[in-house]
């Protein structure tokens, strides 16, 4: 099986000079943690994800330090406030999408083998974009649209099996009729 058999087309696309509100809206809207990111010409710009923007809604103080948040579980001792936090937001929503795109993430082409795709899935990126030979986003891979690619297919195997049976079942029926008739 390929990654053009199981890849969800792109319905919205996000551009990267669009707002990030624009980004941040979609996701919310849409649940979706993950979205690729295309310029106007529908070349693939990146992926935004809800933890890079996690990691902009982080205080200065935290974001700065040298070691970063790696490690660190706790920091209540910053007492953050809701105003302080919805300052952040506000700031992130005035950035544009290009601005917090991962450029730099694992993609497929449409006759790659879904294989290939699994192992990025399972290696953490949850969403692997299918370019073409231009770089143009046809679609993406998730964890969902695999199940949903193999319950249809599935489905379509367990119909085709019904067909053959009631087929098989007609022709039984229609013998034994001229068996009688003769």
């Amino acid at each position: 099986m390929d990654c053009l058999t199981v890849m969800a087309p792109m319905k919205t696309s996000l551009f990267a000079d669009d707002p990030a509100a624009t980004a941040i809206d979609f996701m919310v809207e849409k649940h979706m943690g993950l979205v690729p990111v295309i310029h106007r010409d529908g070349t693939f710009a990146g992926l935004i994800s809800g933890d890079q923007m996690m990691g902009f809604l982080l205080p200065r103080a935290l974001t700065t330090m040298a070691a970063g948040t790696r490690g660190l579980t706790r920091a209540s001792y910053l007492n953050e406030s809701a105003t302080e936090m919805h300052e952040r937001l506000e700031a992130l929503r005035e950035k544009t999408i290009g601005d917090l795109v991962d450029p730099d993430v694992d993609v497929v082409g449409p006759e790659t083998p879904l294989i290939d795709a699994l192992m990025m899935i399972k290696d953490r990126q949850y969403v692997v974009p299918v370019l073409d030979d231009e770089r143009k986003l046809l679609g993406a891979i998730s964890f969902f649209s695999v199940l949903y690619a193999l319950r249809e297919v599935y489905d379509r195997d367990e119909a085709a099996a019904a067909k053959a049976r009631e087929r098989a079942e007609r022709e039984r029926a229609k013998a034994e009729r001229r068996e009688v008739d003769e």
